[in-house]
């Protein structure tokens, strides 16, 4: 499948109100390539910016992401989690945030949750992937930085990380655009049926 961006635009964070739009939330510990996947995923440079600080992300960011013959959509950019080098005061305001964003929001159709494919996943990930479910979200995981792998070790970890989460696995890398067009079909696939016929707001 070719999805083509018509436009993509940061929209602002949760406190403002935004359009009704189906929201793809991208979730993971700081400096895991969150940012870098969703400039993947629209094939821009910069739009989400990246730091080598862990912790970097404060707020829920909002891209909005207007596609040619599909539905709009909302990619979110969560803070990262495990970050061991800031206040512990700011951490428990980040994961505020995070809890809020999932309580109650129904246009969450998607959580990726990502970690390193060469770590398993740790209790962040799997209260992450538990949250997903509870929201009613769909839950992923992507196996990032998938090109520092032999292929056999590639195909060993994605079948231990699989077991161990529960949730469907897609190994990528930014490097390589490695699982960029799976992950695109799984967007699609959950959001070409869906119908927002109303452009209201809604009180973040």
């Amino acid at each position: 499948m070719i999805v083509k961006v018509r436009d993509a635009r940061y929209a602002g964070t949760i406190y403002e109100k935004l359009t009704r739009l189906p929201q793809v939330a991208f979730a993971g510990r700081s400096n895991v390539g969150k940012s870098s996947l969703i400039n993947a995923l629209l094939n821009r440079k910069s739009l989400v910016k990246t730091s080598k600080q862990p912790g970097k992300t404060k707020n829920i960011n909002f891209f909005r992401v207007d596609l040619v013959d599909l539905p709009s959509l909302y990619m979110v950019d969560l803070p990262g989690y495990g970050y061991a080098r800031v206040p512990h005061g700011m951490k428990s305001a980040w994961d505020g945030l995070a809890d809020r964003y999932f309580r109650g929001n129904g246009d969450l159709k998607i959580l990726m949750v990502l970690t390193d494919i060469r770590r398993d996943p740790g209790p962040e990930e799997l209260v992450a992937l538990d949250l997903a479910r509870a929201s009613g979200a769909k839950p992923l995981i992507i196996a990032t930085k998938a090109d520092k792998l032999t292929y056999s070790t590639k195909v060993r970890r994605v079948t231990e990380l699989a077991a161990s989460s529960g949730a469907r696995l897609i190994p990528a890398s930014v490097t390589t655009r490695e699982g960029i067009d799976t992950i695109w079909e799984c967007i699609i696939s959950e959001i070409s049926c869906l119908l927002y016929t109303s452009p209201s707001p809604r009180d973040s």
